[in-house]
């Protein structure tokens, strides 16, 4: 919002200079990115009168001007032609400065001299009409005076960067009140009521307002014999301060009026409207209007139009139509002045793309009480410079609600709000400065009356960010925050978390953080069935999409999306996991808070490593995730983690196994699925595991031990078996450590073969085995009986020794 300290002037008396109101608006909440003079020094540039015009002796098309400059009169040759004797103009002395740098001198023109020049607007840097004409000064100007104060380019503009709360300061009206609450000066209104002819707007025009929540309010006034021309310059200097470029006078007066009190206008050729009928409704589907702009756009129902009872003349609140616009043949003028949804505004403008003053104003919320004020003063505005005769009455469709806002707080609330201890009276004045009407009750409660102007204000706290900001921030004391301070450590549960995460990413994966909100068909997706609890979900109220309705049950569907998403970017190897919680509700609908349990899932797919010159890669698989896992339980001093051959609905058949401790189960391992695979588009094989971090919790020792370096030495020996495949290879192990006693300290698995020398239905594994003693060294005949131990008890449950 661009502010004229000038203009400004005319509504209340700042008492200070512009750089100080400046700085009282910063330290008052309306930020103010700049003050910038509204133009340059112009020494030597003066205000002239045209005392006499001649031709020019030898040059047909120039003319000698006698001017007056307050010292005296000069001729000056000039070749613009629309000045009169008695003019007032601005004259730029020999050896003066314009915009621009251009100098003057005196000079020989056609063998007579010229002591200065005559300056047009284009030359005194304003974007004014008329470029080949000699700018005519208001007759108020005074001879001798510096043209600089005469153009108000000792004026200087702030530049308020306001919050969009703040839309009361979007007008100087509103403006002036601001700095009402910080001097107590009194607000003046600009004189607004117009004379009115004796005939009756409603002979003229009739208003219908169909849809009346994206119109709440609104108002039309008619003038007829208007004579379109050039606003005054004093109002088009003031809209070049504002930064609007002026067009007319009617035009530029519902621009000026916008300034004034923030409530947008908008002009019709009263003459074009058909039907003498205005109906405010919904556009139609694929309806035209030619825009202002020349551009014809198609509409949607989803925007609100201004129709003259047959076609769109308007896109409401945002640009007026080319067919009904003011122009230099119009005669009768209507005046618009209304409230419009700011919902449907933004949209509309965003839309069209078509950003302007008047829908940053409805976007916002303009004031209810400004549409009336606004008509008053435009007609009269009208009149005074376009020589119009005002219809009687104003048109008011209204559907607001215009009675002030009451807000109730007591003094004691805003103190504790605020830490302080500002008298009560000192409150009471503030809210009077702001104009807010306060009265007291009988239970020491206060009621705010809130004037319309300010929306921003619905709730206590709101006031009492009043009273802190008009009673200073600045003395409000520093203070550092109070309280005990309390040792932050990790619990038991986020050091698990960390562990695992530190075990995984050490391996080569990568967290993924994916949506606590999943669709419910991706757990139809994974095949499990209507009666498992991960069927039970908790329901989203309002949800932003379809696939983000209900609370998930399980990891995996997020975690699988990932994987897919990657893959279709090329990233064909992956090592992901998440750990995040699952929701499970104790009953359906919702009567409390549903169980919030700890999860953490892996997913791999393609190679590992990834290839490289050092190491071959190979697919990723089952055994890529045990070997991980073996790690992490390791760590955490999980022992005996069995794998169990077990279905699971969303895995291999034959591929997959449910991982137990005391048949207790931690979770589940394998490969997804081909058939759920396919459906995913995931066109290689991936294997996933999902664990039950709060079971692990309970089991887990996250206290690392230290095992002394064995001081005697191990024996090793090989056994090379053959056995059925209905025998797992846990069996084999169980049954080595249990016959070999103390003395096995290590059992592994470094070979499995199938062949032709295997027989048909049983396979060929080879174990390392280990012994040691830690109290001396073994013999070899203690390790030899420790060993045929093995050899026995494993001849017992069907294993034969391989030759």
């Amino acid at each position: 919002m661009r502010v004229s300290y000038e203009w400004l002037s005319e509504y209340i008396d700042p008492v200070m200079s512009a750089g100080e109101l400046a700085e009282k608006f910063n330290f008052t909440g309306i930020e103010v990115g700049s003050v910038e003079r509204f133009g340059p020094e112009l020494p030597g540039v003066v205000v002239g009168q045209v005392k006499a015009m001649e031709p020019h002796p030898s040059k047909k098309k120039l003319t000698l001007v006698d001017t007056e400059t307050g010292e005296g009169v000069v001729s000056i040759v000039c070749g613009a032609k629309n000045m009169q004797v008695g003019d007032k103009v601005v004259v730029a002395k020999p050896g003066s400065e314009l915009p621009g740098g251009r100098l003057i001198e005196e000079t020989l023109i056609g063998g007579v001299p010229s002591a200065g020049m005559l300056c047009s607007a284009q030359e005194l840097g304003l974007d004014l009409d008329g470029e080949d004409e000699i700018l005519i000064l208001d007759q108020e100007a005074v001879v001798g005076d510096p043209a600089e104060k005469a153009l108000g380019f000792d004026d200087y503009i702030l530049e308020l960067e306001l919050t969009p709360n703040r839309a009361d300061c979007l007008g100087l009206i509103g403006v002036a009140y601001e700095i009402s609450a910080i001097t107590g000066n009194s607000v003046k209104f600009p004189e607004m009521t117009p004379p009115e002819n004796d005939e009756n707007i409603n002979d003229y025009i009739s208003i219908i307002v169909e849809d009346q929540e994206l119109c709440p309010r609104y108002t039309a006034r008619a003038v007829r014999d208007v004579v379109i021309g050039k606003a005054p310059l004093w109002m088009q200097l003031r809209l070049l301060k504002a930064g609007i470029r002026p067009i007319n006078n009617v035009v530029d007066i519902t621009n000026y009026v916008m300034w004034e009190f923030g409530q947008p206008l908008h002009a019709f050729d009263l003459n074009l409207i058909r039907d003498n009928k205005i109906v405010v409704r919904r556009a139609c589907q694929d309806e035209t209007l030619v825009t202002l702009d020349g551009v014809e756009r198609k509409l949607t129902p989803e925007s609100l139009v201004i129709v003259d009872g047959k076609v769109p003349v308007g896109l409401a609140g945002v640009m007026g139509g080319e067919d009904t616009e003011i122009t230099m043949l119009t005669t009768q003028v209507l005046i618009e002045a209304a409230n419009f949804n700011p919902t449907n505004i933004r949209r509309t403008a965003r839309r069209y793309n078509l950003p302007s003053e008047a829908s940053q104003r409805f976007e916002k919320g303009v004031n209810p009480e400004a549409a009336i004020w606004s008509q008053e003063r435009t007609a009269l505005l009208i009149k005074r410079f376009a020589g119009g005769r005002v219809l009687q009455g104003i048109i008011d469709v209204n559907h607001l609600n215009l009675e002030p806002k009451i807000v109730t707080i007591s003094p004691e609330r805003i103190n504790k709000i605020l830490g302080l201890a500002i008298p009560e009276k000192e409150v009471e004045a503030i809210m009077g400065r702001l104009g807010f009407e306060y009265k007291v009750k009988n239970s020491g409660q206060v009621e705010v009356t809130v004037p319309l102007r300010r929306a921003d204000i619905s709730i206590e706290e709101d006031l009492v960010e009043e009273v802190a900001r008009l009673y200073g921030y600045d003395r409000i004391p520093t203070t550092l925050p109070g309280g005990k301070l309390h040792e932050n450590r990790e619990s038991d549960e986020e050091k698990l978390h960390n562990l695992v995460r530190a075990v995984l990413t050490a391996g080569g994966y990568y967290e993924c953080i994916t949506y606590s909100f999943i669709n419910p068909e991706s757990l139809a997706l994974l095949r499990i069935p209507n009666d498992d609890s991960r069927r039970q979900v908790v329901p989203v109220q309002n949800p932003f999409t379809d696939d983000q309705s209900v609370m998930r049950t399980t990891l995996l569907p997020g975690l699988l999306r990932v994987m897919k998403h990657n893959l279709s970017h090329r990233e064909l190897n992956q090592m992901l996991f998440e750990i995040g919680s699952v929701y499970e509700p104790k009953s359906l609908p919702l009567k409390e808070l549903p169980r919030e349990r700890k999860m953490a899932s892996l997913a791999v797919t393609g190679l590992e490593p990834e290839p490289n010159w050092i190491k071959e890669s190979r697919e990723t698989d089952f055994f890529t995730i045990k070997g991980i896992l073996d790690s992490l339980f390791a760590r955490i001093r999980i022992d005996k983690v069995d794998y169990v051959a077990r279905d699971v609905p969303f895995l291999h058949p034959t591929r997959c196994a449910v991982l137990e401790v005391d048949g207790r189960e931690l979770g589940c391992i394998g490969q997804l699925h081909p058939e759920i695979a396919e459906e995913l588009e995931i066109g290689q094989s991936v294997t996933v595991c999902e664990l039950d971090l709060e079971l692990i919790a309970e089991l887990s020792e996250l206290i690392p031990r230290v095992t002394a370096i064995p001081r005697f030495p191990a024996a090793k020996r090989d056994l090379a078996l053959v056995v059925s495949k209905d025998i797992s290879a846990k069996q084999l192990e169980d049954t080595i450590r249990e016959a070999g006693g103390d003395l096995v300290r290590d059992v592994t698995l470094f070979d499995l073969y199938e062949g032709k020398q295997i027989p048909e239905g049983k396979r060929s594994l080879a174990y390392s085995l280990t012994f040691r003693r830690d109290e001396g060294t073994l013999t070899d005949e203690e390790v030899n009986e420790a060993l045929s131990r093995v050899q026995d008890a494993l001849h017992q449950i069907g294993a034969v020794l391989r030759s």
